[in-house]
């Protein structure tokens, strides 16, 4: 049986409304972010197909990286020229993404909580969950990089004028 529940166009839209991006761990491995609406939607067509489970996003194009505010650490969604939203993240959010570098961003159209994303540590097992699960028009997701600030002057130095 599917997760997904039959929406008209205008539940759809006050859900997105509704709702904020939140980040969650899954299968303690994978740092993803749950995103509704259209907070990323400027970037379609920007996603590749690696023959992985999930397209991804070059880091050239799109990013998250940590800021802090407050003793309050953050990972913001961003580009050169944008800021696309900013979700709290704990320390071991932040611990593991030294060492995966990857961020999983998921784009249910329907409410989705944390508990009922699939626990895996198989990213082919998790696209299957989606696949067969949730179904494809339902959800969709695709990998952005994770910059330190180390990442982002060996990548972005000098990309902002070219």
């Amino acid at each position: 049986m599917s997760i997904t529940a039959q929406k008209t166009r205008h539940d759809l839209e006050q859900m997105n409304e509704d709702l904020k991006p939140y980040c969650t761990i899954v299968g303690g491995t994978y740092v993803a972010f749950v995103v509704y609406g259209n907070e990323l939607s400027d970037l379609n067509g920007h996603e590749r197909d690696a023959s992985d489970p999930f397209w991804y996003v070059m880091g050239t194009d799109a990013w998250f990286e940590k800021q802090e505010s407050n003793e309050q650490n953050y990972l913001v969604a961003k580009t050169y020229d944008k800021d696309y939203f900013t979700v709290p993240v704990d320390n071991d959010t932040l611990k593991l993404l030294k060492t995966e570098k990857g961020v999983l961003v998921l784009f249910p159209n329907f409410p989705l909580e944390a508990e009922d994303i699939k626990q895996t540590s198989d990213l082919k097992e998790l696209r299957g969950w989606v696949d067969n699960k949730i179904v494809d028009e339902n959800l969709d997701g695709v990998i952005y990089c994770f910059y330190t600030e180390e990442d982002k002057k060996k990548y972005h130095e000098g990309q902002k004028n070219t």
